[in-house]
């Protein structure tokens, strides 16, 4: 019997997830009872996972200083999701020309939300370059009529991430949007909470390591401690351990984080 990690290692973050494999516990530890999830704890679980490779693909492709923004229409503005779908589209086709001219590549994720008026509009994450700012006004500008403000904030990492990932992949308010009288259909509904990428980001993939049991009891019990590699320091506050009372197993999940952060500079 062994229990199997996986490693997602970016430039200032290194998650380990560790989870028993095997059909029956090991000798020496006792198995607790499985419960049955409801479907309100799957849907959490899932989101939960969404929200987990959210923060994975950040910590792969963005750094603290990258822009965070929020692209608006005209105050009144009503447009269906499509029209605005082609508006982002038109912006982002741009702005991938601007920052190519500039020898650079263009990376976002962006995901459209409803007000609470209403109006539509579009949170982005984009890659930080010279004069990226103005760029950003002049494509949204040339990509519509009805183009508003636009919000400009940049990024820190803070919890590696998580707070960024977790506010992207938040659920819209399905009881507000029916409210409104500007109305969508289901399908729209559903495209509201999709997000997208440019597809020049990096995907977290794993390596993959096995553990005996004896192993990772110590750890689990306290009679060895955790250790990260140079350069960085384990973040108390991510240590997760225990047993996963759907499957009865045990887990022990914790990030390592470079003392010293690199920057998309170096």
């Amino acid at each position: 019997m062994a229990y199997s990690e996986k490693i997602f290692s970016s430039p200032n973050y290194i998650e380990h997830e560790i989870n028993f494999k095997g059909k029956y516990g090991a000798k020496g530890e006792k198995r607790e009872k499985k419960e049955k999830p409801t479907p309100l704890q799957i849907e959490r679980q899932n989101q939960w996972n969404r929200i987990k490779r959210l923060r994975r693909t950040l910590q792969l492709n963005f750094y603290p200083g990258d822009y965070w923004i929020t692209v608006k229409y005209k105050a009144g503005t009503r447009k269906e999701i499509q029209a605005v779908k082609a508006d982002v589209k038109k912006f982002l086709d741009g702005l991938r020309k601007k920052y190519k001219a500039r020898g650079q590549p263009l990376m976002f994720v962006y995901r459209i939300e409803i007000g609470k008026r209403g109006g539509l509009h579009c949170h982005m994450v984009i890659n930080r370059i010279s004069d990226g700012d103005l760029l950003i006004r002049d494509s949204w500008k040339a990509a519509t009529d009805d183009a508003g403000a636009i919000d400009y904030q940049t990024i820190d990492d803070s919890g590696g991430f998580g707070g960024l990932a977790e506010y992207i992949c938040k659920k819209p308010d399905v009881e507000h949007i029916g409210q409104i009288e500007f109305t969508f259909r289901d399908e729209d509904r559903k495209k509201i909470l999709s997000i997208s990428t440019s597809r020049n980001l990096k995907r977290p993939v794993p390596e993959k390591h096995r553990y005996s049991h004896w192993t990772l009891k110590k750890i689990l019990t306290g009679q060895k401690d955790l250790k990260p590699r140079e350069g960085f320091y384990i973040d108390q506050n991510s240590i997760r351990k225990g047993v996963n009372k759907f499957t009865g197993l045990s887990y022990l999940y914790y990030t390592e984080v470079r003392i010293k952060k690199r920057s998309r500079d170096g």
